[in-house]
Formats: C-alpha cells, sequence, structure tokens
C-alpha cells in the first residue's frame, strides 16, 4: 500500500507574533491539506507553543525585523537557506519585505513554488532624503531581483500593484493579483454588547507610534476641537517604535499629561479597547498595505475616519461608513471627528454599515480561500 505524503507548505512572516496575530487563521486552514512550517525571526515561546498548537512547525530564522546590514542578512540569509534545504516545501508563501526579498531566495530551489504577498510598500521606499534615496534604490534591486523568479505576487492594494508594475519590480511574466487585506476573524472580533449612542464620543486611534501614522495631524486635531469647547476622549494604543519616524515616550508622556490624547500602552487583545470606544481613526500617510486595525475596527462596528491614501482609502465608503480625509490636513480631521459629536447617532448608523462591508470585504475565511485559489492550491 503506498503512503501518502501531505505536500509541505512553509509560510514565512517578518515577526513571530504575526504568525499567530495576523496569519493564525490560514496556518489553521492551511493544516488541513498540507504539512505546514511557519518560520519568522527569533520565535519566542509563547508563539512557538501557539503555532504548534495548530499543528505547524516552527522554523527560527536570524533576520533582523528592521534596518539593511549586508553582513547580517547574508549570514541570515545562508543559514535560513540551509533550514529551507532541510524541509523540502514544496509551496512557500513570504509576507513583508525580509521574508519577501531574502526568504524566498533562501527557497529558490527546483520545484518549489514560491509566492510573495506584498503587505505594503513600507519605509523602504521612502525617499525624502539622500539616505532614503539610496535605500530606496538597494530596496527595489532586492526586489526586482527576487520578484522575477517567483511564481505569484499578492498586492494588498492597487496602487501598490500599479507601483511596483510601474518600476519594473514585478518580472512580466509573474502572475499578479490583488486581495484587498488580511482578513478578520468575524467570530473573534464579535461585540460583546450593544452599542449605545454615545455621550462623549471616544476616538480610538491603535498603531506603531510613528509620525506616518498621522499621529501629529490628531494631537492637531485634537487641540483645535478642544479650543472648540468639544467634549470628546482620543485615545492612542501602540508601541513605541524605534524606527527613524518614531515618536519617543517622553513625547507620547507629554502628550498624555496635557490631556490632549489618552495613552493606553499596549495589548495582546485589542477587542477590549475596540468596544469601549467609539469611532476608529487613523489619519495614516504611511506606504500601508490595508490596515489590519482597520479591519478589526469594522468588524466591530465602529465608523472609520482614515485617508484618502493608498490601503486606507479601500476601507470606506465615503458617508456611509465613515469620512476619508486629506493627508496630513488636521482641519479636515478636525471636521470629521466634529460630525460625530454633532450628529451621535451616525456612530451607531455608520458602524453597522463598517460591519456589512467587513462581511462582504474583509471576513478571512474568504480572504484565505482567494489566497488558496490564486495560489492553485484548493485542489491540492
Amino acid at each position: 500500500m503506498q503512503n501518502f505524503r501531505k505536500p509541505k507548505f512553509l509560510l514565512i512572516g517578518g515577526f513571530a507574533s504575526s504568525l499567530i496575530n495576523f496569519r493564525g487563521p490560514l496556518l489553521k486552514r492551511l493544516v488541513q491539506d498540507f504539512e505546514v512550517y511557519a518560520a519568522a525571526p527569533f520565535i519566542d515561546e509563547d508563539t512557538r507553543s501557539k503555532v504548534e498548537a495548530i499543528g505547524a512547525k516552527c522554523v527560527s530564522n536570524s533576520f533582523e525585523r528592521t534596518g539593511l546590514n549586508p553582513i547580517k542578512d547574508l549570514k541570515a540569509l545562508m543559514a535560513f537557506r540551509k533550514q529551507v534545504k532541510a524541509i523540502k516545501p514544496d509551496y512557500v508563501l513570504a509576507y513583508t519585505i525580509k521574508p519577501v526579498v531574502f526568504g524566498l531566495k533562501a527557497a529558490k530551489f527546483r520545484n518549489v513554488k514560491r509566492f510573495a504577498l506584498i503587505t505594503g510598500k513600507g519605509s523602504g521606499f521612502d525617499e525624502s532624503s539622500f539616505k532614503s534615496r539610496t535605500i530606496a534604490r538597494l530596496v527595489k534591486k532586492l526586489y526586482r531581483d527576487t520578484l522575477k523568479s517567483v511564481d505569484g505576487v499578492i498586492f494588498q492594494n492597487k496602487d501598490d500593484k500599479d507601483f511596483f508594475v510601474q518600476h519594473k519590480l514585478v518580472g512580466h511574466v509573474n502572475r499578479v493579483e490583488v486581495i484587498e487585506g488580511t482578513g478578520v476573524d468575524l467570530e473573534y472580533y464579535r461585540l460583546k454588547s450593544k452599542p449605545s449612542i454615545p455621550e462623549k464620543v471616544k476616538f480610538l486611534f491603535i498603531a506603531r507610534l510613528i509620525k506616518e501614522k498621522g499621529i501629529p495631524e490628531l494631537v492637531e486635531a485634537s487641540e483645535i476641537l478642544r479650543k472648540k469647547g468639544h467634549a470628546f476622549e482620543v485615545q492612542l494604543l501602540g508601541w513605541i517604535d524605534p524606527n527613524p519616524g518614531g515618536i519617543s515616550k517622553a513625547e507620547i508622556d507629554s502628550l498624555h499629561n496635557s490631556g490632549v490624547i489618552n495613552y493606553l500602552g499596549t495589548t495582546s487583545d485589542v477587542r477590549p479597547f475596540i468596544e469601549a470606544a467609539d469611532v476608529f481613526v487613523l489619519p495614516s500617510y504611511y506606504n500601508e498595505g490595508l490596515p489590519r486595525t482597520i479591519q478589526e475596527a469594522m468588524a466591530m462596528k465602529k465608523p472609520i475616519i482614515t485617508t484618502d491614501h493608498p490601503g486606507c482609502r479601500e476601507t470606506v465608503e465615503e458617508h456611509r461608513n465613515g469620512f476619508l480625509v486629506p493627508v496630513k490636513d488636521a482641519k479636515a480631521l478636525a471636521n470629521a471627528m466634529a460630525y460625530f459629536m454633532e450628529q451621535p447617532d451616525q456612530v451607531l448608523k455608520m458602524g453597522a454599515e463598517s460591519y456589512e462591508i467587513a462581511k462582504e470585504r474583509f471576513d478571512v475565511n474568504k480572504i484565505n480561500e482567494r489566497l488558496l485559489n490564486f495560489m492553485e492550491l484548493n485542489d491540492v
């Protein structure tokens, strides 16, 4: 009797916690049909236990999440290539920049199907200074060198796809697809109580604390509204980021102590904070893919205020479930926030519409099936 061998699938992420927080449902779907390996840098024991509980095997590598250090990256690449060679995967999917440009290169073996998931351009394409332009040229070269030989490239928004095609970062023979968002588990992000019309509107921001996420504009909008006598609260939830655009702990503490914002710290579970808020706000001009936090807020019936910016604009139908404001426009942001204070009944109405859009577009089960269909794995 011939032994049946499940095909092997290797998922490569940029940081350990993303394997569960962003790709947990995908891992659960993959283990149904594949022997699954999940790789990320410096995997901690908590992540390892959660991944293994799903039924996948962990592979820890030494790629650093930020920065480009040729010596360290080359060492990490060579070590990871040995790990991949030992696994002998049949299919590989990598997401975020280093897993894509280095992870897929490490997995370049005969008969291995390799796929890239571009979850936003990120800070690597910033060209505001001589140093950043130099880095951007290197990033483009790395993407071009890796993506020309992969079996497919998936983008989270059309603008990113157009950018990569225009700059010839994908080969002309590449299969490309836009699949909007990571998706959310609508059962996991379900409200525990029925929302009510707020007396004092709470605006919630969730993201890494970097300027490009729109924090300076959110602070300015808050100050504008306070001068007009509005009663409201702006909450920030997220971790201090060491990147060049990061906002220091001292700055955050100063804003918190002044009452302009209420800094909530960090959490491993955003649901109670989203449920307690009324409106989700993310005035980002970062090179987003399609912000997961917006999708989570929509699943929990929150109206959205975000920017008319690639990755963000895909989440809002103007006046149906929220508002799109121009980037770096604190006055327009303040006006959108004031709308919900002046018409608090719209919090419930637009929040309900957010949920309907989330069901239609961002259900993680639908997103994952689209991923599998693109990789032609549903019939494996």
